[in-house]
């Protein structure tokens, strides 16, 4: 598998900060699911646009 970087935005940063400080598992699944997994999808295909919406509510 490649290795590859996933840039976060200023939200993103304070909403992991804020994981982190709270221990909030749920919030940590969610993150991974709302933000990490659609990164890494569009960050492994070529045929996605990272810039472009996934369908996921954010």
């Amino acid at each position: 598998m490649a290795k590859f970087v996933l840039e976060f935005s200023d939200e993103d940063q304070m909403r992991i900060e804020a994981i982190l400080m709270d221990n909030d598992a749920r919030e940590a699944l969610l993150f991974l699911r709302e933000v990490i997994k659609v990164k890494i999808r569009a960050k492994g295909s070529r045929d996605l646009d990272p810039t472009k919406s996934t369908g996921l509510p954010t």
